[in-house]
């Protein structure tokens, strides 16, 4: 699902980008701008509803990673125990640790603690960045819905100024 999620705030990302071309090269078109400002705000929405999704996550990742843990093979574990320096996954009896180069034998093992935390804290800073950029992301698009906002005023402020000088029947400047 997240990276379903991903690809349509993409998608949705890429039309918004278009629609700033004709806004940009149009000066005194509104209508391109405020579709560009109704897009961004909805860019920012699915950009704030994933890095929530994400957030609440790594609330859960503890417990979601035993599966993960459990469902590698038995090299994938030991280079995980060895990246880790640790032995099992609770413990080196729960499950049983595989013997590589950090594992060496059981007494080592024992001595070693399991890979749980560091493993979750590996998952946790991984999904950290993500959750992290995607609200910057949303900071961004409320800096930039603001600017179109302005733009917009500015835009239907030089409209009515051109409407009231050719009413007047002069010309502008």
């Amino acid at each position: 699902m997240n990276v379903a999620a991903a690809m349509v705030n993409a998608i949705i990302m890429f039309i918004t980008f278009l629609t700033t071309i004709p806004a940009l090269l149009m000066p005194t078109s509104r209508m391109w701008l405020k579709l560009h400002g109704y897009l961004v705000f909805i860019c920012a929405m699915v950009s704030m509803v994933i890095g929530l999704v994400l957030w609440f996550d790594t609330l859960k990742t503890r417990s979601n990673l035993s599966t993960v843990w459990a469902a590698q093979a038995q090299e994938v574990q030991s280079l995980l125990q060895q990246k880790l320096k640790c032995c099992g996954y609770l413990s080196s009896n729960s499950p049983p640790f595989f013997q590589d180069s950090v594992c060496t034998n059981p007494l080592v093992a024992a001595q070693l603690s399991g890979c749980v935390g560091p493993f979750s804290t590996l998952a946790n800073n991984f999904l950290d960045l993500i959750f992290t950029a995607a609200f910057g992301v949303v900071g961004i698009d409320v800096a930039l819905i603001l600017c179109i906002a302005m733009l917009l005023k500015d835009r239907k402020e030089k409209e009515r100024y051109r409407h009231i000088d050719e009413k007047s029947g002069t010309a502008g400047f």
